[in-house]
């Protein structure tokens, strides 16, 4: 069952993430995030009086802890999906968001398989491979991998922080992460003099609740996997969203990739496969 919603999550995670990158090449990532997690909020509140057998404090602030991350991780996967392709932006997040919960864990006891090494060794290999441009020889820009890379971290301590909270407290500790978020967004945003749902004219409105929605949807089946499963091997398997993501890229923006980025995005998502296997 723990595979299994956290395969769900992925596909999730994956349609979320491709209408957040689309919203935010029309407005600003910041404003994309924020509108997005109030979006998820209203969601999970009711979700959370219906779904939960306890409440906590502690259940909040763990949540809260892991929005803080969750919220940096989403921010600049939005800034680089809007911004560059999404056949590169997605894997290379994938593979430190499935690869640093697998250190953790070997950091505090875990023991990692030749498989969890070799998977870690070609995921590293594919962010080479992904990160070239089709036909040529030119790279991304740095900035772009690293904003990706950032990502991934972000959404891996996300993983490691929430999979913390009490299990009987579920879905609470996603309300805490999306009070943190909402209000970390909405203060970055009219601090610069912006604001922070999306007017009629800007074309984004459909975007963002769609976002929202499968974010959320996402999050909850990933809370749900790792209450039953261990959290090295949900984390993994939920990282395999490029896939829909680079599909919903490919088949709607008719992005191009070669052969060089395909292999690299085969690889990224063996990297998660062997990590899992692992």
């Amino acid at each position: 069952m723990a595979a299994f919603l956290a395969l769900v999550a992925a596909s999730m995670f994956g349609l979320g993430d491709f209408c957040g990158g689309m919203a935010s090449r029309r407005v600003s990532p910041l404003r994309v995030v924020a509108a997005t997690h109030i979006v998820g909020l209203i969601l999970v509140v009711p979700a959370a009086f219906l779904m939960a057998e306890t409440f906590t404090g502690r259940s909040l602030l763990v949540g809260g802890a892991a929005g803080v991350f969750g919220m940096i991780g989403i921010g600049f996967l939005y800034r680089g999906l809007g911004r560059g392709p999404m056949a590169v932006v997605a894997p290379i997040t994938a593979v430190n968001s499935a690869a640093i919960p697998v250190v953790w864990g070997l950091a505090f006891g875990e023991h990692l398989s030749p498989l969890h090494i070799l998977g870690i060794l070609v995921g590293l290999s594919a962010i080479v491979l992904v990160s070239r441009v089709p036909g040529g020889s030119e790279a991304v820009p740095p900035g772009l991998v690293l904003e990706a890379m950032l990502a991934g971290a972000g959404f891996a301590a996300f993983f490691i922080v929430i999979d913390a909270a009490q299990d009987s407290t579920a879905p609470w500790p996603l309300v805490g992460a999306r009070i943190a978020s909402v209000l970390l967004a909405s203060v970055a945003v009219l601090s610069r003099g912006g604001q922070v749902l999306p007017a009629r004219g800007e074309g984004v409105t459909a975007l963002v609740l769609l976002a929202g929605v499968f974010d959320m949807a996402a999050n909850v089946a990933f809370l749900a996997a790792v209450n039953t499963g261990l959290l090295s091997l949900v984390s993994v398997l939920a990282a395999l969203y490029p896939a829909t993501t680079v599909l919903m890229a490919r088949v709607v923006l008719k992005e191009k990739m070669s052969r060089s980025q395909v292999l690299g995005m085969f690889g990224a998502i063996g990297s998660v496969a062997l990590i899992a296997l692992g």
